[in-house]
């Protein structure tokens, strides 16, 4: 069974309806198959004409009968923490979580919400998974002289530890930690494996281009003939898949020789690939000199005996200040791409790109028209460009429009117009489809609410 949120969450459902039931299979796939006519893109998206008036099939039932059934939702929340005197002191912390909740309400509930999923959200998210590894298996397994294929991404941080220690270095902040950045770069005739260390904790765009810049030069030394670049990575819109990161991408590799650039999004929750397994590697070899009776109490120190060891992975520092030098050159403003969710590809050209909701490379080593590209246009690089503004947005003029929901606005406020009213809400989660999870305020007067709290 996958264990994305969105299968999850679905099957979660068909189990207590068929449980009931309501249905006659608990198979989602399936269920999604008897809504859809064939099996391609405009009857999965239900954009064909027959398919959009097809429902789910169910048998007799009352639709009063009330049930539960659980769900994995996304949460925000304020920790506590303790003062020296024994009192709690809130701190402004802010904690995203992943929870599993219980739903009640009735059959009718149920089943509005399961057959909405299947239609709006499964079948495009299980078209979105097959479409995408077939097209990038396609494009590796055709590669040309000058194509180079680089699936990154960030495995989680190491902790970096000493080969004999102490029991207070257990408590506190006595371990520090090591940024990874992972990769695996494919060509015609050749594969390699890439990692980048860095004792900064910073996985937003600023350091993903410090990250790439050191893998990206190597690449263009060590195939000087290859003039295109495709990247492949997972989609947190806060990293890989956001407009900071797409104006790097149109800027700088030109500066580094390459030619035409693709980045190509697995779909969201079916992100791992070969550079998971790098990032293992890398912490065994680490967890190895450990046990040599190596310390390896830093980042620093974790690289260069790292670069001691025999091994295939090739390996890179990032200092802090090259993350830092990032910062410089990115616009105060840059515009918004409305369904940056929804992207799977972005095609780019120096201060251009287009993007569509999946990849296709039928026309390579031409551009195709498929599934309707759009074109954006982004600031070409200059070393004048402020820095962004950390400043609070004005708050003065009217409220404004959400033009694109994203994961970056988990946690920010929010206003929600219900009936007509206004209430001030926090983000708690976003999905792809266009849906926002809002845990709104409660109106108690005229302008004035109050969050509930548990008591």
């Amino acid at each position: 069974m996958c264990l994305c949120k969105t299968h999850a969450n679905l099957q979660s459902m068909a189990d207590k309806l068929f449980y009931h039931k309501v249905i006659k299979s608990s198979i989602i796939e399936n269920l999604v198959e008897s809504l859809c006519c064939s099996s391609n893109k405009q009857c999965i998206y239900r954009e064909c004409a027959v398919c959009e008036r097809k429902t789910l099939e169910v048998s007799d039932f009352d639709p009063g009968t009330h049930t539960s059934w659980y769900e994995w939702k996304g949460k925000v929340e304020e920790r506590k923490k303790k003062k020296k005197d024994g009192t709690e002191e809130k701190i402004t912390l802010t904690v995203h979580l992943t929870v599993k909740e219980k739903v009640e309400g009735t059959l009718h509930t149920l089943l509005e919400d399961f057959s909405m999923g299947l239609k709006e959200k499964l079948g495009k998210h299980v078209y979105n998974i097959r479409h995408q590894y077939t097209a990038l298996r396609s494009l590796k397994e055709n590669l040309r002289e000058d194509e180079v294929v680089l699936h990154i991404d960030f495995a989680e941080n190491f902790l970096c530890k000493y080969s004999s220690e102490i029991q207070a270095v257990h408590f506190g902040d006595s371990h520090k930690q090591a940024s990874l950045h992972t990769g695996v770069a494919y060509t015609k005739n050749d594969i390699v494996s890439v990692c980048s260390v860095s004792s900064s904790f910073r996985h937003g765009p600023c350091a993903i281009w410090a990250h790439l810049c050191k893998v990206l030069s190597f690449l263009k030394k060590k195939y000087p003939s290859a003039s295109v670049l495709h990247i492949v990575s997972d989609g947190p819109t806060t990293q890989y898949r956001s407009k900071k990161n797409f104006y790097y991408f149109t800027n700088i590799p030109y500066q580094m020789g390459w030619k035409k650039l693709t980045w190509n999004f697995l779909e969201a929750g079916h992100g791992k690939g070969p550079a998971d397994g790098i990032g293992a590697a890398v912490k065994r070899r680490a967890d190895d000199i450990v046990a040599q009776g190596k310390d390896l109490p830093n980042a620093q120190v974790l690289f260069d005996e790292l670069q001691q060891q025999k091994s295939s992975i090739e390996l890179f520092y990032v200092e802090p200040e090259d993350i830092e030098s990032m910062d410089v050159h990115m616009p105060s403003e840059l515009q918004t791409i409305r369904g940056t969710m929804k992207i799977h590809q972005v095609i780019v050209w120096k201060c251009q790109m287009s993007w569509r909701v999946l990849s296709c490379f039928c026309s390579a080593p031409h551009d195709c028209k498929c599934f309707h590209p759009e074109m954006v246009m982004f600031p070409t690089w200059n070393e004048d460009f402020p820095l962004a503004s950390a400043s609070l947005p004005d708050t003065s003029n009217n409220l404004q429009h959400i033009v694109d929901l994203h994961e970056g606005l988990i946690a920010q406020w929010c206003a929600v117009n219900y009936d007509g009213d206004v209430y001030p809400g926090i983000i708690q989660d976003v999905d792809v489809y266009g849906g926002a999870l809002v845990k709104t305020m409660s109106r108690i007067g005229q302008n004035c609410f109050f969050l509930a709290t548990k008591g």
